[in-house]
């Protein structure tokens, strides 16, 4: 497989699986758009990886060859994997720190077992590990490969798409359940039990208000960060864009959350990214 047809594939799969980031990149110069669809569609190969393995054992086996391709141990094998080969040249070409994708890879442990996070702290770390990273390398390759000082902003809108990511997909059947920290989930009753039968009790409610309201927060603090940076690595963070529309779903639905996917008008979704382009 060409490099060509690597990158092509790329953008076929963030078109289809994550397309607010897919338009956003639009605004993006040209030569830089293959990149930051391949970036986009790593993300998405590894949050797949939950629900294409029944074994945790499988899913430890495939973030092991993750990382052994990406530290070119296993050349012949990446350059036959689409994904794998054009990130490996995004890394080659802009030089990002080499633990920003490291982290990405080795932080996917959590997803495969049902184990809760203690704290909102330790999910905002998993968060920093599986969406920031790739943000700021996001920064690197609009920046042609400079470190103009991203991670504040990285940081920020890692965790606030990752907590909407996780919300919106309650719905899935192997849904990652665990994300919600054990901490804010208090009440009298049962919330893990709540959780694995997939209702949404009071306790189970009152604890994904407060991860909107996190997630809200984490946004003001990403897009007043961003503000900070040059205009042009606005395109690697045009998730920003769609967000609250996001968010304002997840809070309509509220014990539906569980029950069907989260809907927003594609209209309206193309509508904000534009908007927010044109403001960056």
């Amino acid at each position: 497989m060409s490099l060509a047809e690597a990158y092509a594939h790329c953008a076929e799969v963030a078109r289809n699986e994550d397309r607010d980031r897919w338009l956003g990149v639009l605004f993006a110069p040209p030569q830089t758009r293959p990149h930051l669809h391949a970036l986009i569609a790593f993300e998405r190969e590894l949050s797949r990886l939950r629900e294409s393995v029944r074994d945790p054992m499988a899913g430890e086996l495939r973030l092991a060859w993750w990382r052994e391709a990406l530290s070119r141990e296993r050349d012949d094998e990446a350059q036959g994997h689409p994904i794998a080969a054009a990130v490996i040249d995004t890394l080659q070409k802009f030089r990002p720190p080499a633990h920003l994708i490291e982290n990405a890879v080795t932080a996917r442990q959590f997803d495969l077992y049902d184990d809760a996070f203690p704290t909102v702290v330790e999910l905002e770390a998993y968060l920093g590990e599986t969406r920031s990273g790739l943000l700021q390398i996001a920064a690197f390759v609009l920046a042609d490969g400079r470190d103009l000082g991203a991670a504040e902003a990285s940081g920020f809108a890692g965790v606030a798409l990752g907590l909407i990511e996780l919300m919106r997909g309650l719905s899935r059947p192997r849904a990652l359940i665990g994300f919600i920290p054990r901490e804010i989930l208090t009440g009298p009753a049962a919330p893990p039990e709540d959780l694995r039968a997939r209702w949404a009790s009071p306790e189970v409610a009152a604890a994904l208000r407060d991860l909107i309201a996190l997630a809200r927060r984490r946004l003001a603090e990403a897009d007043a960060a961003l503000a900070k940076l040059p205009k042009a690595v606005a395109p690697g963070y045009s998730g920003l864009a769609t967000a609250p529309l996001w968010l304002a779903g997840i809070e309509r639905a509220g014990a539906n959350n569980f029950e069907r996917p989260i809907e927003v008008a594609a209209w309206r979704r193309q509508w904000e990214i534009w908007r927010w382009s044109r403001r960056r």
